[in-house]
């Protein structure tokens, strides 16, 4: 799979000045960067057409394009991410988790989208951090996982990722400001890098791992008390 990293731009900017150039890819990758803060209530009205820009852009590349964007659902925020493919919406995931106290809320559910480039799990910014977000998309038969992360503070989120990856048996993508990398089934980070625009192929593999647990001795269920 051919993946595009677009850490800076905004859609608009990368889409007329710089994606022309560099031939068709697979799959593109926006950060949040990539279209801000959407409000449904402006893209009903038409005085806004974000969704309808990164359509069209799908279209014309004739890839798959996701997108970071934060969203006013009439008052209430999300972090989200809109995927696209050939010129039509194929959905947004919000967020799952919400983490200590914060203006964007938890919501939606997990999905596997199948795209023109394979079947794309996504995760959304901070429900990176819970081990059954990769789980579950593992499960549903994502080819790849892709994370959209806002700004990354420290090493937590390519720690999550790597042990995602290895622990599932998927290849996943991160996508941050100024920032991207993909990790293996093995849980190496292949490919790296701080660059505006640059691209990558990613191996699509899975491996399952067949995990046991103890059932004698001291093991007890969790919920006969301790």
């Amino acid at each position: 799979m051919d993946i595009c990293f677009v850490t800076k731009d905004s859609l608009n900017t990368a889409w007329q000045e710089k994606l022309s150039k560099l031939g068709k890819h697979d799959l593109v990758v926006f950060g949040f960067n990539g279209m801000g803060l959407v409000s449904y209530k402006k893209e009903l009205s038409g005085e806004t057409e974000y969704f309808h820009d990164i359509a069209k852009l799908s279209k014309q590349l004739s890839s798959v394009v996701i997108c970071g964007c934060d969203t006013d659902a009439y008052g209430v925020f999300r972090h989200s991410v809109v995927i696209a493919d050939r010129g039509k919406i194929l959905g947004v995931t919000d967020m799952a988790h919400a983490i200590d106290e914060s203006e964007f809320v938890a919501s939606g559910s997990f999905r596997v989208y199948d795209t023109g480039a394979g079947k794309i799990g996504l995760i959304v910014a901070e429900d990176l951090f819970f081990p059954e977000s990769a789980r579950v998309l593992t499960l549903c038969d994502a080819d790849i996982i892709i994370c959209l992360f806002k700004k990354l503070e420290d090493f937590m989120p390519q720690i999550m990722l790597r042990a995602g990856s290895f622990s599932n048996g998927v290849a996943m993508a991160l996508c941050a400001q100024n920032y991207a990398c993909v990790s293996d089934i093995r849980g190496n980070i292949t490919v790296a890098g701080g660059a505006e625009i640059f691209s990558t192929k990613v191996k699509i593999e899975k491996d399952y791992h067949l995990i046991s647990s103890r059932r004698r001795g001291l093991y007890r269920e969790f919920n006969s008390g301790y």
